[in-house]
Formats: structure tokens, sequence, C-alpha cells
């Protein structure tokens, strides 16, 4: 029984697999806090239009 050399190829793989699980983990996060930002908008631009924001205003003061 002869054993085999290890080969290159396994290791580029292995790179290219670690690779591309940052990328997907770093893409997740990305829409994730974009998905936080425009919740935080919707919810702004809600409370900003239906003029229940100057009453809060008024009520912290």
């Amino acid at each position: 029984m002869e054993l085999q050399p290890h080969s290159t190829t396994s290791a580029e793989t292995k790179t290219r697999s670690l690779t591309h699980h940052v990328v997907r983990a770093l893409m997740m996060v990305g829409v994730a806090l974009g998905g936080a930002i425009v919740l935080i908008a919707i919810v702004l631009g809600i409370l900003f239009f239906s003029g229940e924001t100057q009453e809060f205003i008024y009520m912290n003061f």
C-alpha cells in the first residue's frame, strides 16, 4: 500500500471554501444592517409625517 502525495488542489479548495464562507458572512451582515436601516427610516418617516414627532419633542421639554 503506497501513500498518496498530498495534492495542492485540496489546499486550494480549502482556501476557496474559507473565502466563500467569509464573503457569504459579510454579505449577510450587510443585508442585516441594510434591513435595520430601512426599518428605522420607515419608523422615523411614519412618526415625522404623522405629526407625532412634535408632540414627542414637546413632551420631553
